[in-house]
């Protein structure tokens, strides 16, 4: 092995001992149950204003996340768990209270638009009878 060997191989590994470490660090904060809890805030907020199946879709994944992620803390005995099983419940409890509200207002443009088509039926109905009444008095 030459010089630049030896210089080389020091180097490769210190290199690969970051990389490691840059990779642990971000797997670590993929499951950071805070970082979940923040991201559901946010979704749930959204959904609130323009709710769709796509937000609706991804809040029920990370829900899911995070109650995996408690789950994973009550196993280890970390004292987070009980302030983060909370921090779900209150998320969930959000949660409903907005489906609860985009359903309501659904049901309120389904009745919207029935009472639209009802009144044109109505005129339709009327109109075709004045046309009777009319062709009968002629």
């Amino acid at each position: 092995m030459g010089a630049f060997g030896r210089y080389l191989l020091p180097l490769m590994k210190r290199l690969g001992t970051l990389v490691v470490a840059v990779i642990a660090l971000a797997l670590a904060g993929c499951d950071n149950p805070q970082r979940t809890v923040d991201t559901l805030q946010n979704e749930i907020t959204a959904f609130k204003t323009t709710p769709d199946e796509k937000k609706q879709l991804e809040i029920e994944q990370n829900l899911a996340k995070l109650e995996a992620q408690v789950e994973k803390l009550q196993k280890k005995g970390d004292a987070r768990a009980d302030e983060l099983a909370k921090e779900l419940t209150a998320l969930r409890t959000d949660y409903q209270a907005a489906k609860m509200a985009k359903a309501l207002e659904d049901a309120k443009k389904a009745l919207q638009g029935f009472g639209e088509a009802l009144k044109d039926g109505v005129k339709s109905v009327g109109d075709v009878f004045r046309q009777s009444t009319n062709s009968t008095n002629e």
